[in-house]
């Protein structure tokens, strides 16, 4: 699965992670706030987010 703003893929344990209705899909929160946004915080297109983790192997 790759960032719709920069077309990267998200890295485990590190990345927060945007669900965004204007791009529909994942977007880095880094890539809206500093690419997308007008005023460099999250918008309203914003729908959810989520941290990218790694679950512990069994």
């Amino acid at each position: 699965m790759d960032c719709k703003i920069c077309s990267s893929k998200f890295n485990s344990g590190t990345d927060i992670i945007y669900l965004c209705d204007h791009k529909q899909g994942f977007v880095h929160s880094g890539c809206c706030v500093n690419n997308c946004s007008w005023d460099k915080s999250p918008c309203k297109n914003k729908i959810s987010s989520f941290m990218n983790i790694d679950h512990p192997k069994k």
